[in-house]
């Protein structure tokens, strides 16, 4: 902006977003109004889920595959750019910053299986990379361009201070990705279902998750928010069950509720509520209401748990 450009951001979202469904509300947002740029929202959607199956440069440490999602998401930027008549891309990484996709040889791979070779423009590392066709070109000054290099934020963090962002996120932490307890829930997913949808994504992020031995998976809610959650999510194709008369989680399923299934999940429900001596203990299963009997050990009922306890 300071070398003449009108800059727009492009913020990708998709279901392993924690801000899903809230992007208005994000640091991106805030930043993009208090810089004075204008913001794209843009939903990676399904595309985006298959990706993650089947990444063709592979995983990180859990189930993070950075260099496959630079490429998909500087492929999509490549059509806005294109639409806007954009001279070249902008991004902020920083060389040697993260470990998996932005080492100097990831750079160069992103860039080349992007199709933008020569046309990602990173100022904040741009004199430690070879010169872009911009600054080939003397459209953008090279000599003003900084190089940043490593894990510290402090010279960002002056930046910020000297052109008054404010409202960005914190340098700590990465996506659902790179949550080991996400992660396994994820791959188990993938090795169950063929296809795996942004709302399979969204239940992924919430409560306990147990599976039959034939497949079928039941969600249990930890607090009164992800019973909300659950409720909400119950009417696109999932079974809801409700403790009735007493206090405790609500749980959805996925598969079909044959008379053992709905005994194992009501004993789950009664499991996870708070014990009382003494009370009657029902389960609601829409218009039916039931008594599962007592709580049994969780194997003893064919159910496994999925992710660890968080």
């Amino acid at each position: 902006m300071e070398q003449g450009y009108e800059v727009t951001g492009l913020y990708f979202t998709s279901a392993f977003s924690k801000s899903y469904g809230k992007e208005n509300r994000t640091p991106a947002a805030v930043v993009s109004r208090t810089i004075g740029i204008g913001l794209r929202i843009t939903d990676l959607g399904q595309d985006y889920i298959d990706l993650i199956r089947d990444p063709k440069h592979g995983y990180g440490k859990n189930i993070n595959p950075c260099i496959d999602c630079k490429i998909h998401m500087l492929s999509r930027a490549r059509s806005v750019m294109d639409e806007l008549g954009a001279p070249f891309l902008i991004t902020g990484e920083v060389l040697g910053q993260r470990p998996m996709s932005q080492r100097r040889d990831a750079l160069h791979v992103i860039e080349r299986d992007s199709g933008l070779k020569g046309l990602i423009l990173r100022p904040l590392s741009a004199t430690l990379l070879p010169p872009t066709r911009a600054e080939q070109d003397g459209l953008i000054d090279r000599e003003k361009l900084l190089g940043i290099s490593g894990r510290s934020r402090m010279v960002q963090l002056q930046l910020a201070e000297r052109y008054r962002i404010q409202g960005f996120s914190t340098p700590a932490g990465g996506c659902l990705l790179t949550d080991k307890n996400f992660a396994e829930k994820l791959r188990d997913s993938f090795r169950d279902q063929r296809t795996i949808t942004s709302r399979d994504i969204q239940l992924l992020t919430v409560g306990r998750h147990f599976k039959f031995d034939n497949g079928v998976r039941i969600v249990l809610g930890r607090n009164n928010r992800e019973n909300h959650v659950l409720m909400s999510l119950a009417p696109h194709g999932y079974h809801l069950f409700m403790p009735h008369g007493f206090p405790g989680p609500v749980a959805i399923l996925s598969g079909t509720p044959d008379a053992e299934i709905k005994q194992a999940i009501g004993r789950l429900i009664i499991t996870y509520s708070k014990q009382v001596p003494g009370q009657v203990r029902r389960i609601a299963f829409g218009s039916e209401i039931f008594d599962p009997g007592d709580p049994l050990p969780i194997h003893s009922m064919g159910l496994k748990k999925i992710g660890a306890e968080q």
